[in-house]
């Protein structure tokens, strides 16, 4: 007998922007084929988001895919997301990059070094 659907606590908030994450990977020639010195892939835009809640949502969602990608093993990536920026037609725009996972993490330590206690976000810190 097969299972039902999954429960809806495990469901991934919507929007799911995988996709762009992979198209970002594909056009800088595929996983492994970053920036030699940047680590990052290519730089894409979202654009046509109606307003500002929305584009903060985008950038949310982007973050939260590539966390996604990395913790299940897909891709060892992070993401670099700019402040969303309005256009003249009064929609808003997402630039974003995504960035291999190696230099994400010699990026926090060169900024932060290796205290944690001073990181922004220790993902091995307990929460509260």
């Amino acid at each position: 007998m097969p299972r039902g659907p999954a429960p809806t606590w495990r469901a991934r908030k919507e929007p799911v922007l995988d996709h762009w994450i992979w198209e970002s990977i594909q056009r800088a020639g595929g996983l492994g084929k970053h920036h030699p010195s940047t680590g990052h892939y290519a730089d894409l835009v979202i654009t046509g988001l109606a307003d500002r809640a929305e584009a903060d949502e985008y950038k949310r969602a982007l973050h939260r895919c590539a966390f996604y990608l990395h913790r299940t093993g897909a891709a060892a990536v992070s993401m670099r997301a700019d402040r969303p920026e309005r256009r003249a037609d009064g929609t808003y725009a997402v630039r974003f990059r995504v960035v291999d996972k190696t230099f994400a993490k010699a990026a926090v330590l060169a900024r932060y070094g290796n205290d944690r206690s001073k990181w922004p976000y220790d993902p091995r810190r307990r929460s509260a």
